[in-house]
C-alpha cells in the first residue's frame, strides 16, 4: 500500500476520534458537576453532619541544625568558630474562635514546621512556623498521650516589644489534670512543642549539633455548645420552629423526625440590649443514654446550658409521658444533668384538643411553669421570653424538673 494512502487513513481515523470526543463532552457536560448513584440516578444532596468529636495526633517541628563554620582572616590564620545555632521548631497551637462552629476544618495529623539551620557569622536559624488551627468556643481538650496541653499567655493590647517571651511551665498544672476547656475567643493552647535548635560551632567551640525533635501528643477534642437556654424535646416536637419564631435563626424545618442533625444556636432578644443564646438540641428518644438515635453525640451539648426548656407536643403522646422520658434520659446520661432551672413549653396549641391536654399537663406537673405556645403562629412566644428572662436572671423560685414532680398513671 502506498505511503500516501496510509497517511490519509491515519488522518481520517484521527478526525473521527476527535468528533466522537466532542459529541461525548456535549452530551454529558450538563450533568458532569453532579454525582451519580446506583442505576445512573442523581444522588440526592445531603446536609453535612456536624463534627463534634475528633482525635488528633500532633507533633512539634524539629529544631534546625547548628552550623559548622570557621572564620579566617589575615591576622588569624587558624580561624575561630562562628557557626550559628539552629532555629527552634514550630509549635502546634489550638486557638479558640467564634468564626467556626464545629471541628470539620481540622485534620487528624498536625505538624509544626522545622526550624531553619544556623549559618556562618554566628547567625541563628529562623524559627519554624507554628501550626495554628481554629476550634469553636466550647471545645474541651482531653489529653490521651504525651505532654499535657498548656495555655499561652494572652498578649492583647500589648506592643510587640512588650510581649512576654516566657513559655508556660507544664509543671504548674495540677497533678492529674488532663483536660482544658476553651470558653472565650482568643484563648490559645499549645498541644505539641517544637524542638530546640542545635548548637553551632560558635557556642560549642567544637562540632555543631543537630536540632532536637519536637514533642508528640494525642488529644481528643470534644465540642460542647455554650448557650443560656437549651430546647430539649422528642423528635418532631417543634423545637426548630420555636427557635425560628423566637430569633432570626433559620433552622431546617420538616414534618418528619430528626430534621435537625446538628445543634442550632440563635440569639433571642428579651429586651432592648438584652439577649440570650438559645440552643436547639436534636431530638432525644428513649434509650439515648445507650447511644440510640443521635445518642451521646448531642446529649453533651445540654451540659453547658443554664436553663432547660422542655418542648412537648400536646397533640402527640401524653405530654407528661414525654417529660418523664426526657428527664430519665438526661439523668441516665449524667446524674444531676436535669437539676437546673426548667420550664415546660406546650407546643402546637393551634391543634384540636390542645387546651384539654395543657390543663391535664398542669395538673400532673408541679413546681415548674407550663407555657402554652404555638410556634407556627407565634402565639405565646412573648410569655415564654418573659419566663426565660426570669429563669436566666435567677429571680423568683426557680425549680428543676424531676421525676418526683411528674405524675404518670
Amino acid at each position: 500500500m502506498p505511503a500516501i494512502w496510509i497517511a490519509s487513513l491515519f488522518r481520517m481515523l484521527r478526525r473521527r476520534a476527535i468528533l466522537q470526543a466532542l459529541v461525548g463532552n456535549r452530551s454529558h457536560g450538563s450533568s458532569s458537576s453532579r454525582s451519580f448513584g446506583k442505576g445512573g440516578k442523581l444522588a440526592p444532596l445531603q446536609e453535612r453532619r456536624m463534627v463534634d468529636r475528633l482525635r488528633i495526633w500532633a507533633k512539634g517541628g524539629e529544631g534546625g541544625s547548628g552550623c559548622q563554620s570557621t572564620r579566617r582572616s589575615r591576622t588569624d590564620r587558624h580561624g575561630r568558630p562562628d557557626g550559628g545555632n539552629g532555629g527552634r521548631g514550630g509549635d502546634v497551637i489550638l486557638e479558640c474562635s467564634a468564626s467556626v462552629w464545629d471541628l470539620s476544618n481540622l485534620q487528624h495529623h498536625l505538624n509544626g514546621k522545622r526550624g531553619g539551620n544556623g549559618t556562618s557569622k554566628n547567625m541563628v536559624g529562623t524559627r519554624g512556623a507554628d501550626k495554628v488551627v481554629q476550634v469553636p468556643v466550647g471545645t474541651v481538650i482531653h489529653s490521651v498521650e504525651g505532654e499535657a496541653p498548656v495555655f499561652l499567655p494572652e498578649n492583647r493590647g500589648l506592643q510587640p516589644w512588650e510581649i512576654t517571651t516566657e513559655e508556660p511551665n507544664p509543671e504548674e498544672r495540677e497533678e492529674g489534670e488532663t483536660e482544658i476547656e476553651l470558653t472565650r475567643p482568643g484563648q490559645r493552647v499549645v498541644v505539641a512543642r517544637g524542638g530546640d535548635g542545635g548548637a553551632g560551632s560558635f557556642s560549642e567551640k567544637a562540632a555543631a549539633a543537630g536540632g532536637g525533635g519536637g514533642t508528640e501528643a494525642t488529644v481528643v477534642l470534644e465540642l460542647k455548645s455554650i448557650a443560656d437556654v437549651g430546647l430539649v424535646g422528642l423528635p418532631n416536637a417543634g423545637k426548630s420552629t420555636l427557635l425560628g419564631s423566637m430569633s432570626r435563626a433559620k433552622p431546617a424545618v420538616g414534618d418528619y423526625p430528626f430534621t435537625t442533625l446538628r445543634p442550632n444556636i440563635g440569639s433571642v432578644e428579651l429586651e432592648e440590649l438584652v439577649s440570650v443564646r438559645v440552643a436547639d438540641i436534636p431530638g432525644i428518644i428513649r434509650g439515648a443514654h445507650q447511644n440510640r438515635g443521635l445518642g451521646h453525640a448531642f446529649l453533651r451539648h445540654i451540659e453547658r446550658t443554664r436553663v432547660l426548656a422542655y418542648v412537648v407536643d400536646v397533640a402527640a403522646a401524653p405530654p407528661w409521658e414525654q417529660l418523664r422520658d426526657l428527664v430519665e434520659e438526661l439523668e441516665r446520661h449524667r446524674e444531676g444533668m436535669a437539676a437546673r432551672p426548667s420550664v415546660v413549653v406546650a407546643n402546637k396549641m393551634d391543634l384540636e384538643g390542645a387546651e384539654e391536654a395543657v390543663a391535664e399537663l398542669r395538673r400532673r406537673v408541679r413546681g415548674v411553669a407550663v407555657v402554652p405556645v404555638s410556634a407556627v403562629l407565634g402565639e405565646g412566644v412573648k410569655q415564654l421570653k418573659t419566663e426565660i428572662r426570669r429563669l436566666v436572671d435567677g429571680g423568683g423560685a426557680a425549680t428543676a424538673l424531676t421525676l418526683e414532680n411528674i405524675t404518670v398513671d
